[in-house]
């Protein structure tokens, strides 16, 4: 693949993989970083992007990586203050408040004990609510393997929390 191709494909792609960036990060910032370091790891795959049969697919699971990477750096943890509650949440009560963020925590520590394709397809399923024929789609796979990893993923995450005290 020439210059000329590349740039037509990334003006293409660099859209979709900043939406996605977008909606995993929400720093518009970081986002376009993502979808930068996205774009120049296509361009260092060129040579070999024809072997590929879904370039979108391939760019989304790179772009969704990153993502996953940066939050994995940041070690993220999204803890509201207890006097910020009653404004963003009338009906929850501190407590329930609380109780909800730490029912957060464990399942985002759950799912980081996952292989890395599980978290995704999971993540893209049931947190993105994303279709199995869509998540095809980007991955390159077919629905019948989304929905086997889907399977194995959800057992996995209810053995872990089974076995967790």
């Amino acid at each position: 693949m020439d210059r000329r191709e590349f740039e037509q494909l990334a003006r293409g792609l660099r859209p979709r993989v900043l939406m996605t960036a977008t909606r995993v990060l929400t720093d518009p910032e970081m986002a376009e970083d993502v979808a930068q370091e996205t774009l120049l790891k296509l361009w260092s795959l060129r040579e070999r992007l024809s072997d590929y049969q879904n370039v979108d697919g391939l760019a989304m699971v790179i772009a969704r990586n990153k993502c996953l990477d940066i939050l994995r750096q940041q070690n993220r943890v999204y803890r509201v203050p207890i006097e910020d509650v009653e404004a963003m949440s009338p009906e929850l009560s501190p407590m329930e408040a609380l109780i909800d963020t730490e029912s957060d925590d464990e399942v985002s520590e759950i799912l980081s004990m996952l292989p890395e394709g599980q978290q995704v397809v999971l993540r893209m399923k049931h947190i993105e609510g994303m279709e199995v024929e869509d998540i095809a789609q980007l991955t390159g796979c077919t629905p019948n393997a989304i929905r086997v990893t889907l399977s194995r993923a959800r057992k996995r995450v209810k053995e872990i929390f089974n076995n967790r005290d």
